[in-house]
C-alpha cells in the first residue's frame, strides 16, 4: 500500500510541477509573441497571400501535436529553468534590432522563431529541450523563406528543359530563361521555378523522415532526397509541358492548365517518394526516445514552491532581455528629421567625355517609391555610356533600395542574358561591380552597378543591407544609392567592346566611383 501511495504521490507531484511549468511557459511565450507582434503578423500575412508559403499555417499545429505525442517521455523529466538562456536571448534580440534597422523581414522572422526556442529552453531546461528538439526545430518551417532560390531554380529548370529538347533532337534557341523552338517561345517564369514544390517537399519530407526513421543517417538521406527529387522533377515537368505544347501545336499546356498539370505531377512524385521511403521504415523510433528519457534520473524533484519561483523569475528576466529589440527599435529607429538636405549630383564630362545629356531610349528601371532618380548620357568618340543613379533618402519596410520587388530593368521589354560580379581595373585600384547583360528587340545592353550606402560601397545585397542597418542605428542621414553605368552593343559579339567602353568611362570619370560623390548635401 505504501508503495502505491508513493507512486501516486510522485505522479501527483509530476502533474502539479508540469502544470505550473506549462502554464508559466505558455504565458511567457504569449508575452514574447506580443512583444514581437508586428513580426508574427508579417509571417501570418505572407501565409494568407502566398500559395508558396500557405503550408506555414499547419506548422504550429503539427509541432504541438508532435509535442503531445511525446508526453510519456516528458513524464520522465523534471522542468529545470536555465538562466543561462539569457545570453543567447540577448544576442538574438540584438540581431533582431539590426534586422529591423535594415528592414530584412525574413531575418526578423527567423530570429523570432529562435527566441521562442530559447524561451522554452530557459523555462524548461536542457533535458526537456532535447526531448522536444525536433518539434521545436520544425517551427522554423513556419518562416516564409526561400524566395532567394527562385533565380537559380529558374536557371536550372531552363537548362534541364533545353537538354531534354536537345536529346529529342528538337531545335532550340536558348537565351537566359527564354527558350525558342519551331512551334513557339517559352519563358521559365518565377512561377515555373519550382520553389513552391521544393519548399513543400522539404517540409513534408522532414516530417516524414522524423516520423518513420530513428537512425540519423536514414533521416538525413531522406531529407536530401526530398530536396533533390522536386528540383529534378520540376525540370522534367517543364520539359514535359514544352513537349506537350509542341506536339499539340500550342493548343495544350500554354495557359493556366500547365500549372494544374504541375501540381498533379508534383503530387504523384511526392507519393512515389514516400512510397519508396516506406520500404526502409523504422517503426520503433519512439522507443529510443523513451529509453533515453528513462536513463535520466527522475528521483530528484524540485519542490513546487521553489519551482514556481524559478519559473517566474526566469520568465521575467528572459522577457526583459527580449524587450531590448522592440524598445531599442522605438528609441533608435524612430523617424528622424534630416540634418542635411541631399540631392543627386551628376558630374560634368571630363577628359574626352562630353555630357551629361538626356537619353532618348527607354530603359525604365522599376524601384518602388524612390525619392530621386536621374539617368544621363555621356559621349566620347561617337560612343555613348549611360549613367543611372537611384536615391532613397530614408527607408522603411516596403520602401527600400535593396528589395526583391525592385528591378534594374523592365522585364517586359528586356531579357536577362547573364549576370555575375566583375572586378574592373581603374588607375589606382581594382573596383568591384555587378554586371547584368540584357537584351531588347534590337539591343544588347551591359550594365554595371553598385550600391553606395552612407558613403560605403558594396555590390552584395546582403552587405548592402548590413551597411543600411548600421547607418540607421548610427543615425547617418545621407541615405542609400544605386549607381549604374551601361553601354550597348548590336549583338553578342560586341559585348567585350561594351565592357571595354564602360571601363574607359570609369577611368575617364573617376569621380563616379568615389563614395558619396554622386550626392550633394546642404546643412539645414
Amino acid at each position: 500500500m505504501s508503495f502505491v501511495m508513493q507512486g501516486y504521490k510522485e505522479r501527483l507531484d509530476w502533474v502539479s510541477g508540469w502544470t505550473l511549468a506549462a502554464g508559466v511557459t505558455s504565458l511567457a511565450l504569449i508575452s514574447l509573441l506580443l512583444l514581437y507582434f508586428s513580426t508574427i503578423t508579417s509571417i501570418t500575412a505572407i501565409w494568407w497571400r502566398s500559395e508558396t508559403f500557405a503550408h506555414g499555417m499547419l506548422v504550429f499545429p503539427i509541432s504541438a501535436y508532435m509535442i503531445w505525442t511525446r508526453r510519456e517521455i516528458l513524464r520522465q523529466l523534471q522542468p529545470r529553468p536555465r538562466l543561462i538562456a539569457a545570453l543567447p536571448m540577448l544576442l538574438l534580440t540584438i540581431g533582431w534590432l539590426f534586422a529591423k534597422a535594415a528592414d530584412v523581414l525574413f531575418a526578423k522572422q527567423l530570429l523570432l522563431m529562435a527566441m521562442l526556442l530559447v524561451m522554452v529552453w530557459g523555462m524548461l531546461g536542457d533535458k526537456v529541450v532535447r526531448a522536444l528538439a525536433f518539434p521545436l526545430a520544425y517551427l522554423f518551417f513556419a518562416v516564409p523563406l526561400g524566395e532567394a532560390l527562385i533565380p537559380p531554380l529558374q536557371d536550372f529548370t531552363a537548362a534541364f528543359a533545353v537538354k531534354g529538347l536537345q536529346f529529342c533532337r528538337i531545335p532550340v534557341y536558348w537565351e537566359g530563361r527564354y527558350l525558342v523552338i519551331p512551334s513557339g517561345t517559352f519563358v521559365v517564369a518565377e512561377a515555373c521555378s519550382g520553389v513552391r514544390y521544393l519548399i513543400a517537399s522539404v517540409a513534408l519530407g522532414t516530417l516524414y523522415a522524423y516520423l518513420n526513421y530513428y537512425s540519423y543517417w536514414r533521416r538525413a538521406l531522406f531529407i536530401i532526397a526530398a530536396v533533390i527529387v522536386p528540383i529534378i522533377a520540376n525540370g522534367i515537368r517543364a520539359y514535359g509541358i514544352i513537349m506537350l505544347a509542341h506536339l499539340s501545336n500550342m493548343k495544350l499546356a500554354t495557359g493556366v492548365d500547365h500549372i494544374i498539370y504541375g501540381w498533379i505531377f508534383f503530387g504523384i512524385v511526392m507519393f512515389l517518394l514516400f512510397w519508396i521511403g516506406s520500404f526502409w521504415r523504422e517503426i520503433n523510433h519512439n522507443n529510443s526516445g523513451v529509453s533515453l528519457a528513462k536513463k535520466q534520473p527522475s528521483s530528484v524533484r524540485d519542490n513546487n514552491p521553489y519551482l514556481i519561483r524559478k519559473l517566474i523569475l526566469t520568465s521575467i528576466i528572459l522577457l526583459i532581455i527580449a524587450g531590448v529589440g522592440p524598445v531599442g527599435s522605438s528609441a533608435l529607429l524612430k523617424p528622424q528629421k534630416f540634418a542635411t538636405d541631399c540631392a543627386i549630383s551628376i558630374p560634368n564630362g571630363q577628359y574626352n567625355w562630353v555630357g551629361p545629356s538626356t537619353p532618348v531610349d527607354i530603359w525604365e528601371p522599376n524601384f518602388l517609391q524612390m525619392d530621386q532618380s536621374i539617368r544621363r548620357t555621356y559621349l566620347s568618340d561617337g560612343n555613348s555610356v549611360q549613367l543611372l543613379v537611384i536615391y532613397y533618402a530614408q527607408e522603411h519596410q516596403g520602401v527600400e533600395l535593396v528589395s526583391s520587388q525592385n528591378h534594374l530593368y523592365d522585364e517586359e521589354r528586356w531579357r536577362r542574358i547573364a549576370e555575375n560580379d566583375r572586378v574592373v581595373s581603374l588607375d589606382n585600384s581594382d573596383f568591384q561591380v555587378h554586371e547584368t547583360v540584357m537584351r531588347s528587340a534590337n539591343t544588347v545592353r551591359v550594365v554595371w552597378h553598385w550600391y553606395d550606402i552612407a558613403g560605403q560601397l558594396a555590390i552584395n545585397p546582403i552587405k548592402a543591407k548590413f551597411l543600411e542597418s548600421w547607418a540607421h542605428l548610427t543615425q547617418q542621414t545621407r541615405g542609400s544609392m544605386l549607381i549604374a553605368v551601361a553601354a550597348d552593343s548590336q549583338d553578342d559579339s560586341e559585348i567585350e567592346e561594351a565592357r571595354a567602353l564602360l571601363s574607359k568611362f570609369l577611368n575617364g570619370m573617376p569621380v563616379i566611383s568615389v563614395p558619396s560623390s554622386m550626392l550633394a548635401c546642404k546643412q539645414n
